[in-house]
């Protein structure tokens, strides 16, 4: 891969998007000198299902990329867009209409230990393989029991250096849920935005307990 020329990918439900999904980004933007990371929020996610809305998930990723400040760091909406239009939204449609869009252009699919285990379930993988570099961060020791079949397949994966970090969407829903901080898990306005909106369930003002 030529790494100055590259675009990243990174795709994700980021429901909601945390300081976790932003050193993924970062850290594959560094390492491999990509001149753009295009952040895909899913609308239908195919192997586990948005808590929620695309709307809601795309207002916090560009609130998330307007405070890092980081130009390299784009929103792209073409899944949810393609959902709003009643269309399936798979990844291999998501880079068949980049390729159109950047002919000649490569691309790195930026993605975590869990998303390159289940890969090879991913329709027109080997397709996907073939055309694309796979940026894994994967946790210090992580074996890759797939990635044989994944070479075997014609792809290319580079490893990116990445210090685990154990914070997930999950984990700022339950903190949410039970009126918790969440100031150090998310972005300042994505924390600001789950406030006032009370997206997750719990009531748009809900204090800690026994909060003053």
């Amino acid at each position: 891969m030529t790494a100055a020329s590259s675009i990243g990918i990174f795709g994700g439900r980021f429901d909601p998007v945390h300081r976790a999904h932003i050193a993924m980004a970062k850290a594959a933007a560094d390492q491999l000198q990509l001149k753009e990371v295009l952040w895909v929020v899913s609308a239908n996610a195919v192997h586990k299902a948005a808590v929620a809305s695309a709307e809601h998930r795309l207002e916090m990723v560009r609130l998330a990329l307007e405070e890092l400040q980081d130009p390299r760091m784009k929103l792209d909406a073409r899944e949810t867009h393609a959902a709003a239009r009643g269309e399936d939204n798979p990844s291999y449609k998501t880079l068949q209409s980049l390729q159109e869009e950047r002919p000649n252009q490569e691309w790195v699919w930026i993605l975590g230990e869990d998303q390159l285990q289940a890969f090879t379930t991913w329709q027109r993988w080997e397709w996907l393989a073939q055309n694309m570099v796979l940026a894994a961060c994967r946790r210090p020791g992580a074996g890759q029991a797939n990635l044989p079949q994944l070479i075997a397949a014609g792809s290319q994966v580079v490893p990116i250096d990445f210090v685990a970090d154990p914070v997930s969407s999950s984990q700022v829903r339950e903190r949410l849920a039970g009126c918790l901080p969440i100031d150090d898990l998310v972005p300042q306005g994505v924390a600001r935005y789950l406030a006032a909106h009370g997206v997750y369930g719990a009531p748009p003002t809900a204090r800690r307990p026994n909060s003053v």
